[in-house]
């Protein structure tokens, strides 16, 4: 079984709303993936979560639904296409 948990990424002049990125982190039989939505449009592994944990937390971070992740991605695909064509 897998359990997946979105979070928004932000710092200043961003917000949950309006993200600089997001993460997930999946759970399946209870090993852990952490992964980003990246430039290259699709998700690939990140250590940012463990390394927040450990203290380095320059860019904060918020739990947010599959919903809005999905609406990100839709966002950022849209833009980055429009940009290589």
């Amino acid at each position: 079984m897998e359990k997946v948990t979105y979070y928004a990424k932000f710092d200043e002049g961003y917000s949950r709303a309006n993200p600089c990125g997001i993460v997930r982190r999946r759970v399946v039989d209870g090993i852990k993936y952490d992964e980003a939505f990246t430039r290259n449009l699709r998700w690939e592994p990140t250590e940012y979560l463990e390394l927040y944990r450990l203290g380095h937390n320059e860019v904060d971070h918020e739990e947010i639904t599959k919903e809005e992740a999905d609406a990100f991605i839709e966002e950022v695909t849209k833009h980055i296409r429009s940009q290589r064509e």
